[in-house]
């Protein structure tokens, strides 16, 4: 069983950001990790936040029964691999005035973009979709999906492209269920965070952590051939 989990950076990072986006928009990852070696780790230990943390727990539990390539959607620096080295910084894309900064830098006229598509514009600049598009095409068996939605905008087209052999769940909100395309959708809604006793900002990690510390072989080809739109309940596994 091949498996591919996209999550988020976060904003609380295990160093003191040394970059701001202006420095990972001008130059490479490799240039910027060399002069920054001292504040440099992989993405996965790189971010601290709740939710990543939880994603990386639910990735340790998969990776005990499947083959789980974890990549993460790095406001700054692109998709990355979960072993990727990058130094600290400090960009995202929850700051719109700092993303309408940067559009405007790369030549984008910000006044005829709304928010959604000024996002969309920086996340092809990194070459967001496209790279997620390539990881796509080796061809899994699972995709799970866990962005808040200013990430899930950044790859929103290419989730309306899901190959036809991987079965791809969406971790998000109602507001945000409009953006993930062709995948099943498994609810971080109020009623969810409710009965996880957690916060909205780690809601989706959470969610998948438990979802995935029952998963084994025979849960997951359920899941790979679950038909439905709509995986609400964590006993269905």
């Amino acid at each position: 069983m091949d498996i591919l989990v996209i999550s988020p950076c976060s904003k609380d990072k295990r160093y003191d950001p040394v970059l701001d986006c202006e420095a990972v928009d001008e130059h490479s990852r490799e240039e910027l990790v060399q002069e920054h070696s001292e504040q440099t780790t992989t993405a996965a230990d790189m971010y601290t936040g709740r939710e990543h943390q939880h994603v990386e727990e639910a990735v340790t539990h998969l990776r005990e029964v499947a083959d789980v390539d974890w990549h993460i959607i790095s406001a700054g620096f692109g998709l990355l691999r979960d072993r990727t080295e990058i130094p600290s910084y400090e960009c995202g894309f929850s700051d719109i005035e700092s993303v309408r900064t940067r559009a405007k830098r790369t030549g984008y006229d910000i006044d005829d973009l709304t928010n959604d598509e000024t996002i969309q514009a920086v996340g092809r600049e990194k070459g967001i979709p496209q790279a997620f598009s390539d990881v796509l095409s080796r061809e899994y068996d699972l995709l799970f999906v866990v962005l808040s939605e200013p990430y899930l905008l950044s790859v929103a087209d290419v989730l309306t492209e899901i190959p036809e052999q991987t079965t791809a769940f969406a971790f998000a909100s109602n507001g945000s269920k409009q953006f993930i395309g062709d995948c099943i959708w498994i609810p971080a809604t109020e009623t969810e965070r409710q009965a996880l006793e957690t916060t909205w900002m780690e809601l989706r990690g959470k969610r998948f952590r438990e979802i995935a510390k029952i998963l084994d072989a025979e849960p997951l080809n359920e899941m790979r051939n679950f038909a439905g739109d709509e995986f609400s309940e964590v006993d269905r596994v």
